[in-house]
Parts: structure tokens; sequence; C-alpha cells
């Protein structure tokens, strides 16, 4: 005889199949016991947080530090920005204030003002074509 033809009888089919909706099952209750033990952590950090909130006046930011423009797709750090953010910090004023002055993000003047002392090429970037006619 043929050993597989138990894998034919109706009553082996009938035990696959309630094995299978078994485990399904033993999954799908373990999946919902995940979801809610999630829930309940996320909405105690959100009640953490909101307590925090709460408990922790608002204080407005006064420093001028960290009053950033933002930034604006298209607006490039082309020669002439970077010329004249080189010029205002020789003059002595801040990244913060270039940055306003220039609506340019104050990471980007921070970055361009370190390159430049790294560099060392101080002379050639403030020299403009402009600069060089009227000898300032």
């Amino acid at each position: 005889m043929n050993p597989l033809l138990w894998v034919l009888n109706p009553l082996t089919q009938y035990v696959l199949l309630a094995l299978t909706l078994t485990a399904c099952l033993a999954m799908s209750l373990s999946t919902k016991r995940e979801m809610d033990a999630m829930r309940r952590s996320t909405r105690e950090a959100a009640a953490d947080s909101a307590a925090a909130l709460v408990a922790e006046p608002a204080a407005p930011k006064r420093d001028e530090e960290n009053n950033e423009v933002p930034f604006v797709a298209g607006q490039d750090l082309n020669l002439t920005r970077r010329a004249q953010a080189i010029r205002m910090q020789r003059r002595g004023e801040s990244a913060a204030t270039i940055a306003a002055a220039l609506r340019v993000p104050r990471n980007e003047i921070e970055l361009l003002l370190k390159i430049q002392t790294l560099t060392g090429d101080h002379e050639q970037v403030t020299m403009g074509p402009l600069d060089a006619v009227s000898g300032s």
C-alpha cells in the first residue's frame, strides 16, 4: 500500500485544519495583547509629558541666539551673501544677527564663518567685483 494515504484521510485534514485555526487564534490574541500594552504605554507617556508641560511654565526665549529664520526654498548662500556675511562678521556682528539679516539659517552662517577662518581666504572673498573697483 501507499504510505501517504493517511494524508487523504478526512480525519487528518480536519485535525490539521483545527491546529491551523488554533495557531491563528493564538497569534491574533498575542498581537491584540501587544497592541493594548503599546497603547497603554503611549497613553502613560503622553500623560507624563502633559504633566511636565503643565508643571513647567513656558518661559519666552529672549535670547538672540535662538531666533532663527525659517529656511525658504531657493535661498542659497550665493557669493554676494557670502561676502556680506563675512563683512558683517568682521564688523563684530554675531552669527544670529547675520543669519537674520540675510535670511539664511544660522547653522549655515556658522558653517560658512568656520570654513572661512579655517581656510584663511579673508581677502579673496570680501573683495568682490564691486569692492575691487571702489577700493573698500
